[in-house]
C-alpha cells in the first residue's frame, strides 16, 4: 500500500512540476490561436525598405528593429511581408522636436510616447512548429516593444504559403507567402 501511495504521488509530482518551457510557450498561443483565429489576408508593404543594418529597416518613415536567433527569419520583414503597417495602420505618428518635447505636460509627453509608431522593436520571434496545421502555413510569435512602454506585448502571427510542402526550406517558404493573421496578445510581465 505504501509503495503505491509512493508511486502515485511521485507521478503527481511529476506531473506538476514536470511541464517543460515548451509546454507553457505553446498554452496561450493554443488559445489564441483557436478563440481569436480569422484568416485575413494582410498586403505586403509597397514602398521602399531600407536596410539601415544587420537588424533595422526602415519602412517609410518606421524604423522596426527585429532581433532573431534566426537569419532566415528576418526575411519575412525584409520583404515586406510583415510591416509596421500590419501594427499600427499607415498613419506615422507625427515626430516632435526637442523643443516640442519639453513645452509638453507629463501626462501629454507619456501619452506622446504611448502613440508613437516610428520605432517599434521586435524581439523573440521564433515559428510555433507545433502549431502549423499543416505544410502551407507557418505560426510565429514575438515580443513586441513599444517607445514608452516598459515591458513588450506577445505577439502572434500566421504566414501561407500556397505553394508551401514538407520539403520547402523556411527561406523558400517565406518566398511567396502572405501574413494571413496578426493577433496583439498580453504585455509580458
Amino acid at each position: 500500500m505504501k509503495k503505491t501511495l509512493l508511486i502515485i504521488l511521485q507521478l503527481f509530482i511529476f506531473q506538476i512540476f514536470g511541464q517543460n518551457s515548451d509546454d507553457v510557450k505553446y498554452q496561450f498561443a493554443k488559445e489564441v490561436f483557436k478563440k481569436e483565429y480569422k484568416k485575413t489576408t494582410f498586403e505586403s508593404f509597397k514602398g521602399e525598405i531600407e536596410r539601415l543594418n544587420e537588424n533595422e529597416l526602415k519602412f517609410k518613415d518606421k524604423v522596426l528593429k527585429i532581433y532573431s536567433n534566426d537569419a532566415s527569419l528576418i526575411k519575412i520583414f525584409s520583404k515586406g511581408i510583415f510591416n509596421p503597417e500590419i501594427i499600427f495602420g499607415k498613419e506615422s505618428t507625427k515626430i516632435l522636436t526637442k523643443n516640442e518635447l519639453d513645452s509638453l505636460s507629463t501626462n501629454k509627453k507619456i501619452f506622446y510616447n504611448l502613440t508613437r509608431n516610428d520605432s517599434l522593436t521586435i524581439g523573440n520571434l521564433e515559428e510555433l512548429e507545433k502549431l502549423n496545421p499543416n505544410f502551407k502555413t507557418k505560426r510565429f510569435m514575438f515580443w513586441l516593444f513599444r517607445i514608452g512602454v516598459a515591458n513588450p506585448q506577445e505577439c502572434y502571427f500566421e504566414l501561407h504559403n500556397e505553394k508551401g510542402n514538407k520539403n520547402m526550406k523556411m527561406e523558400e517558404f517565406i518566398e511567396n507567402a502572405k501574413v494571413t493573421f496578426f493577433y496583439q496578445g498580453t504585455l509580458i510581465l
